[in-house]
């Protein structure tokens, strides 16, 4: 993408997130206006932040354990510092560069030698915490006995994903997997074989530290207990028992809605596509949609406390981090460069005269 375009399409980021969050304001505008006048239950508001600030740090932990059973040098004080700066960039990323993003730059550059499995590390941390939250929906699929519309719908995917991703984490301890064919196949990919033979090393290393794997799955389920722990208690800040839905219908429907807020990218942060898919998720309960969108507007407050943290270490390093960024935005646009002139200065094949081709 040219430099040009990424603030652009930044700010194009920003009016669609706003965008859908006034919608939707606009559409439950009446239920705002009843649900203002109730009074605020402050101290939910400030057990949300400690369950979600606590359950932050463990996802962090949980990529340290990670990192360190690859035997990389790297302490838990970096996770918080990569951590911290990764979810502070959710929100506030130049153009289009996300919180992952820095962070694998960050990763890449402090980590001389396996930048690749190093940076793995940090996609293996998302697809863990993405199958820790539907082991949580499915878990909840067997407590909750409330008649929620388009149930069956919500099992399968719930239960699907938790035993694919089961499945996937399997395959990739079995003994057979570094040596298997289809990974001699994948090494002699032309550029990515290399990169494809490191992850494999980091593979055989996660084989012999099988328990350490299955601790971060237990951390990712503790975790997101926690997150969506504190996502009810937001609820309670504005609405009482009696008007939001149970903690477990909680458990049940807010993974697939944070599950949605995440692999949709349209949004920093997924501003405005978690609103909507929690306002769905309400709906299906029975429940005021409206006391959803209050909720999450109090869920992203205790997340915006928690993100403000990573600006500290963005200030005490803030010109290193530019630099990096922009190193990395000229690198990408070089290779870029690179690719379109090597096809434009493509030697073309002229037709062969016609007494040659009837040949």
């Amino acid at each position: 993408m040219s430099a040009y375009l990424r603030p652009a399409f930044g700010i194009i980021k920003w009016v669609i997130a706003l965008g859908i969050v006034g919608y939707l304001i606009y559409q439950n505008s009446e239920q705002f206006r009843r649900l203002c006048t109730e009074p605020i239950h402050w101290q939910f508001l400030v057990a949300a932040f400690v369950l979600c600030g606590s359950s932050i740090i463990l996802t962090f932990y949980r990529w340290y354990l990670l990192v360190v059973a690859l035997d990389f040098p790297f302490k838990f004080s970096d996770a918080l510092r990569l951590g911290f700066l990764g979810y502070l960039f959710n929100y506030v990323s130049p153009g289009a560069v996300g919180g992952d993003v820095v962070k694998g730059i960050l990763m890449a550059r402090e980590q001389k030698g396996r930048k690749s499995v190093a940076v793995a590390t940090i996609l293996l941390d998302r697809i863990l915490g993405l199958m820790g939250l539907l082991i949580v929906g499915a878990g909840a699929t067997l407590l909750v006995a409330d008649d929620i519309q388009r149930r069956d719908l919500i099992v399968k995917l719930l239960w699907g994903g938790s035993i694919a991703g089961l499945t996937g984490l399997l395959a990739m301890l079995h003994p057979a997997t570094p040596g298997s064919w289809w990974m001699k196949l994948l090494i002699r990919i032309p550029k990515a074989g290399h990169i494809i033979a490191d992850i494999a090393d980091g593979i055989s290393l996660y084989q012999q530290r099988r328990a350490i794997v299955a601790l971060t799955v237990v951390l990712s389920v503790i975790g997101h207990f926690g997150i969506i722990s504190s996502f009810y208690c937001c609820a309670r800040v504005v609405a009482t028992a009696a008007e939001t839905p149970s903690y477990v219908t909680h458990l049940l429907l807010i993974p697939l809605a944070e599950i949605v807020g995440v692999i949709v990218p349209l949004t920093p942060g997924g501003l405005g596509v978690l609103e909507a898919a929690v306002e769905k998720s309400y709906e299906l309960a029975g429940a005021n949609p409206a006391i959803g969108l209050l909720a999450v507007g109090a869920y992203r407050v205790t997340t915006i406390l928690v993100a403000a943290i990573g600006s500290v270490y963005y200030l005490a390093s803030k010109r290193q981090i530019q630099e990096m960024l922009a190193e990395e935005q000229a690198s990408s646009e070089a290779a870029s460069t690179t690719g379109h002139d090597q096809i434009e200065n493509a030697p073309t094949i002229e037709p062969a005269p016609a007494a040659e081709r009837e040949a």
